[in-house]
């Protein structure tokens, strides 16, 4: 918990500093484009790092390898499959960014009152 807290405020520091860095006004509609933007991406990493971990590319590598075996120095077995080199969760990556939309989308409904 105390993870996701500091990464949702690096992101929101991160979403201030690129207001100002654009020369940008500072108002709610300014804010609310970036956040979308950073949060849109943080929770399209995150389902990528997800799916890839499952280990749906897999079988579609091992095929690849298999078809166009070339004269190669490493070995099928040798190479590791795509789900075991992300050795990290993107549990992360999707709590912060869906907190992240989630927090434009309230500053989205105050924006439209």
């Amino acid at each position: 918990m105390k993870k996701v807290v500091i990464s949702l405020l690096f992101i929101q520091v991160l979403i201030l500093i690129t207001i100002f860095l654009r020369s940008d006004d500072l108002s709610l509609l300014t804010y609310i484009n970036n956040s979308f933007v950073y949060g849109g991406i943080l929770v399209f990493v995150g389902l990528w790092v997800f799916v890839v971990r499952t280990g749906v590319f897999d079988i579609f590598t091992i095929s690849m390898r298999k078809a166009f075996k070339i004269k190669s120095t490493l070995e099928d077995d040798e190479m590791r499959p795509p789900s075991e080199i992300l050795a990290f969760s993107s549990s992360y990556l999707l709590v912060t960014g869906t907190l992240t939309l989630l927090i434009m989308s309230i500053c989205l409904i105050i924006y439209s009152f």
